[in-house]
């Protein structure tokens, strides 16, 4: 492929993403002011009902917003994905676009309104008084591993929501389960038993105790650790691709 066509199919995409984040918020008095608030409602609830049931550690609200601005961009991200084609069924019946094209949209969309995520997250910091260590410089690093998680997740999510719509129904109940399962509000120092167990098998998880590893404690994560959560996003991913082009002949049929 050429340089002036990998350079159009970028524009392209960039263009349908400024798109889909101008429709997602049409109608609406704040606009893309939501994408602000949101993670700092969560974050509002979170700290007072934490706050008051127990003395918490002298970073937690850090720590809490950390957690919540990734867990934000991941719900977000995933439910976005998950209507990617059914949303734009209109375009994928009358246009001859890629399938794939979409969930990759969508997730490049969100992907833009994480730095308003990241505005809040860095607003925060010096209303708690926290002075973030050089480690913070590697945030990046999780956001970009967070990235291939919620697009090979989409892809899976899109194509299943075309051939059975309970699905968004599923999902909903499944974030929603990962809001507890998941290091937010407590710390996996503090837990034990079944709680672990999950977090072996919930990259979500994984990834959020990486980016306060980095944020909070100032160190870096071990390797195998982000051997570990790097390889399983990588397989979820890939998992995520072949499902998707295995089944999008079949779309046309079911859209």
């Amino acid at each position: 492929m050429s340089s002036p066509e990998i350079k159009n199919k970028v524009s392209l995409i960039f263009h349908f993403a400024i798109m889909n984040i101008k429709m997602r918020f049409k109608n609406t008095f704040l606009g893309i002011l939501w994408t602000a608030l949101e993670p700092l409602l969560y974050f509002i609830v979170l700290y007072v009902v934490f706050s008051s049931i127990r003395n918490q550690g002298e970073h937690f609200a850090i720590y809490l917003i950390t957690g919540i601005m990734i867990y934000h961009v991941f719900v977000r991200g995933t439910s976005g994905g998950l209507i990617s084609l059914t949303s734009n069924s209109g375009i994928i019946i009358s246009v001859n676009f890629r399938r794939d094209f979409f969930p990759l949209v969508s997730t490049v969309a969100i992907s833009l309104l994480a730095f308003v995520d990241l505005g809040v997250f860095f607003g925060l910091m010096p209303v708690f008084q926290f002075v973030p260590t050089w480690t913070i410089i590697l945030l990046p690093l999780p956001l970009i591993l967070l990235f291939f998680l919620i697009l090979g997740l989409s892809y899976f999510l899109s194509i299943a929501n075309v051939f059975v719509r309970d699905i968004q129904y599923i999902w909903i109940i499944v974030v929603y389960t990962l809001l507890f399962l998941s290091p937010i509000f407590w710390d996996l120092n503090e837990v034990d038993g079944i709680l672990l167990q999950i977090h072996q098998f919930n990259p979500l998880g994984q990834l959020i105790d990486i980016a306060q590893q980095l944020v909070i404690d100032g160190q870096f994560p071990q390797i195998n650790e982000w051997l570990y959560t790097t390889s399983f996003i990588i397989i979820i991913f890939f998992t995520g691709y072949f499902v998707f082009r295995r089944l999008e002949s079949r779309i046309m049929e079911e859209l």
